[in-house]
């Protein structure tokens, strides 16, 4: 619970945001640049597995620093990817009439499950990415709303943008050097 509170106060104290929507918790996963390895399985039941789709627009430019803010695209599948159980997605929707919404949040603090946290600190803007979230990375046993307990996440993810780092206060850096990142 201390926890939980410390990194509310402390994303609260890094910017003012609008309170998050029902999608913020979400996941994602990663491992090393684009350029380098296109493909990762997991190793174990507890290790993300991705495909780079799209490379990123520049293969060296940054990647995101803990509590960085991003702007992504995703859709959440449950079965496969492309599957018949969609979830969620950031793109729009004919039924039911959905407008596109790109979805920001400050990575490596704990803002959305800790999947996507591992995921986006390790890709670069224009990147996508199919990754497989274990339930331990997602939304563990219990789930939560219509994902079931134990269930693996299907996503694609899409970094568009990353919005220019933020000063951050002595009690800030604080918060960050004794919570290690998702």
């Amino acid at each position: 619970m201390a926890f939980v509170q410390l990194a509310t106060i402390f994303a609260s104290a890094l910017v003012q945001p609008a309170p998050l929507p029902r999608r913020a918790v979400l996941a994602g996963a990663g491992a090393a640049a684009a350029s380098q390895l296109l493909v990762r399985p997991a190793i174990a039941a507890n290790e993300l597995s991705y495909t780079v789709v799209t490379p990123p627009t520049d293969p060296s430019s940054p990647t995101p620093q803990r509590a960085q803010r991003v702007v992504v695209d995703y859709t959440l599948w449950l079965d496969a990817f492309n599957g018949k159980k969609q979830i969620d997605t950031s793109k729009g929707s004919a039924i039911p009439p959905k407008l596109p919404s790109p979805f920001s949040f400050m990575v490596g603090v704990g803002e959305v499950i800790p999947g996507w946290d591992r995921t986006l600190r390790q890709m670069r803007v224009g990147e996508t990415r199919q990754v497989v979230v274990p339930a331990s990375l997602g939304y563990g046993e219990k789930g939560i709303g219509p994902i079931p307990g134990g269930a693996p996440l299907y996503f694609e993810v899409t970094l568009l943008e990353l919005k220019p780092m933020k000063d951050i206060s002595e009690k800030q850096q604080q918060w960050l050097a004794t919570h290690p990142e998702p």
